[in-house]
């Protein structure tokens, strides 16, 4: 009896000390995870190129433009003409001060052909001894004397009735004609008269030294039957044109 509670204290006393050497738990580590050094990529960042030194560029060239050619009145206004020439008829007229653009010139650069300043649609001619040119005028070109023309005729009878009395008895008087011819410059013109029962009379030519009008005169005598008749005065050259009257036949 005294051995088997000898042996259970035996047993307690190891239980005891071995339970005071049991190695304590030591807390687990948490696992830490190595920091790695991550590598930065590199960008391709271009390397700089050899920029070339400006050159010695010449600076731009500037074309000039010529400004235009014009004139202008002196100290009065003065008229603008079909030709260059007083010879010639004012179709125009520029006023003191006024300007307008010069399209061309005579041959000896005595008178400018500029754009009519009341119709631009036309041209006419100024002298230049009474304006002032300014502008580039190397550039103009020698324009040709136009043509004068014959701008109107007109024809009177006298008498313009005939009466040759009882039977037509007496005797035909002849009928004075008389005519004007107009033109627009110096020129040489061809002219007749015609009748319309005696036909053409003989062709005439008339100078005009210059513009303006001149009288032309025939006498012709008619002849019977009674009647009415026409006369013409009809210019040929440098134009055509034509003017007419009448003349009457009757008896009593």
């Amino acid at each position: 009896m005294k051995y088997k509670v000898a042996m259970l204290l035996f047993l307690l006393t190891a239980t005891v000390v071995s339970s005071c050497n049991l190695p304590v738990s030591a807390p687990q580590a948490t696992a830490t995870l190595p920091v790695t050094d991550t590598p930065v990529i590199p960008t391709d960042t271009p390397q700089p190129t050899n920029t070339p030194l400006p050159t010695d560029t010449p600076p731009p060239t500037f074309t000039f433009t010529p400004s235009v050619p014009t004139i202008t009145t002196n100290d009065k206004p003065v008229n603008c003409r079909l030709g260059p020439g007083t010879a010639w008829l004012a179709v125009s007229g520029l006023k003191l001060g006024q300007s307008s653009q010069i399209v061309g010139k005579n041959s000896d650069t005595s008178w400018w052909l500029i754009q009519d300043p009341l119709n631009p649609g036309r041209n006419c001619w100024v002298a230049a001894s009474v304006t002032s040119a300014s502008g580039n005028l190397s550039g103009l070109q020698v324009v040709q004397t136009p043509a004068a023309s014959v701008t109107n005729v007109t024809i009177s009878l006298d008498p313009k009735s005939i009466n040759l009395g009882l039977l037509c008895l007496l005797p035909m008087p002849a009928v004075k004609i008389k005519g004007t011819i107009e033109t627009n410059g110096p020129t040489s013109v061809k002219w007749h008269f015609e009748t319309q029962q005696g036909g053409a009379l003989p062709n005439k030519e008339t100078e005009f030294d210059a513009f303006g009008v001149k009288e032309v005169s025939a006498e012709y005598t008619p002849v019977l039957p009674i009647g009415t008749y026409w006369v013409r005065l009809i210019a040929t050259s440098p134009n055509s044109l034509v003017a007419e009257a009448t003349y009457k036949i009757e008896c009593t």
